[in-house]
């Protein structure tokens, strides 16, 4: 399942990068700071929500 969601990842920034190659120069850099700044807070987004899920677990450890 994992490698699934890896491939449609990478398919849909292929299509991304093909998409912003034809945009003249400066709307390119404007989308592409864009899409820089959506995939920080996602990826920011993700790390908090991993990091929240850690100590749960850690502590359904030791008192299991």
């Amino acid at each position: 399942m994992k490698w699934i969601i890896g491939l449609l990842t990478v398919l849909a920034l292929a299509v991304v990068v093909r998409l912003v190659s034809r945009l003249p120069g400066e709307d390119a850099i404007r989308l592409a700071g864009y899409a820089g700044t959506a995939a920080f807070a996602a990826l920011v987004g993700f790390l908090l929500r991993w990091r929240a899920r850690q100590p749960g677990q850690q502590r359904n450890r030791r008192a299991g």
